[in-house]
């Protein structure tokens, strides 16, 4: 009787429901082994990894058209705008015009800053629906000037697009030529 009754204890131990107090090695190792796996999942998905440029090309803008508009106080001041287009051509054959405007967000303050950062937004429209849209931050000289300083390369991302150019992703270096033109390296990824 006593081997009946020590087998249906341990049964009932068995089947009951485990305690509330784990072991204080399972906590640290159910951890770490999560997190390995969500690493693996990442590193494989591409997540992690800098995406490849599978497109790139050239576009020459011509000297832009400018329009200065002083909002706030009187003169060079957070939050002015200054809107541009001109007319641009790409070295794979399209054509068509950029537009755009920036934005004054940053103005130094002591004698030795000498840039402005300043919030871009402009796109490519090359006709019949196909456009890159650009957005960023850029540098821009605090002496006055409506453009970027010259041969200074100024990064942007393409942050979308339509017809050819739908869900475009990737960034934009443009530098300011000495003919007061513009190139813009078009670098797209997927």
């Amino acid at each position: 009787m006593n081997i009946v009754n020590s087998t249906i204890s341990y049964y009932r131990t068995c089947k009951t429901p485990r305690s509330n107090h784990e072991s204080p090695i399972r906590q640290p190792m159910r951890l770490f082994l999560a997190l390995t796996f969500v690493f693996i999942a990442f590193s494989n998905s591409g997540v992690l990894q800098a995406a490849e440029v599978t497109t790139k090309f050239t576009i020459h803008q011509d000297e832009p058209s400018l329009a200065r508009v002083d909002i706030g106080q009187k003169g060079q001041s957070h939050g002015d705008l200054m809107a541009f287009d001109a007319t641009v051509q790409a070295t794979n054959g399209e054509e068509g015009k950029l537009s755009g405007f920036v934005l004054t967000v940053d103005i130094p303050e002591k004698e030795h800053e000498v840039f402005q950062d300043r919030i871009v937004s402009m796109v490519f429209d090359f006709g019949n629906a196909n456009t890159l849209v650009i957005s960023g931050k850029s540098v821009f000289p605090h002496r006055g000037e409506l453009e970027i300083a010259k041969n200074i390369p100024q990064i942007r991302a393409i942050v979308g697009g339509t017809g050819k150019y739908i869900g475009a992703r990737g960034q934009i270096s443009t530098r300011h030529d000495d003919d007061e033109g513009y190139t813009h390296v078009i670098e797209l990824v997927d």
